[in-house]
């Protein structure tokens, strides 16, 4: 989950990777989560960050156990807001 957790503050850091992965989602319209999911792992492998479909869900249900005031503080530090809304993915 590591990786997962530095693709995100990559993305939160580096527009131009950000708006490759929305271009690229906006383009290919994955029509299930499991689909989503696989996209951002092929994306992410090519910008040299390696983690799996499995790690994604790992780290949703982790930041679901997580109260508001958590979320905020992720937030806040360059996580997971104003990302599309595939669940498994992005909050």
């Amino acid at each position: 989950m590591d990786q997962v957790r530095k693709f995100y503050a990559a993305l939160e850091s580096d527009k131009a990777m950000a708006d490759e992965l929305k271009k690229a989602f906006d383009a290919a319209k994955p029509e299930t989560e499991e689909c989503a999911a696989a996209m951002v792992v092929k994306l992410a492998a090519g910008k040299g960050y390696h983690f799996t479909v499995e790690d994604l869900r790992a780290l949703d249900a982790e930041t679901k156990r997580l109260d508001k005031d958590e979320l905020d503080r992720i937030n806040a530090a360059g996580g997971m807001e104003g990302r599309p809304t595939c669940s498994l993915l992005w909050r």
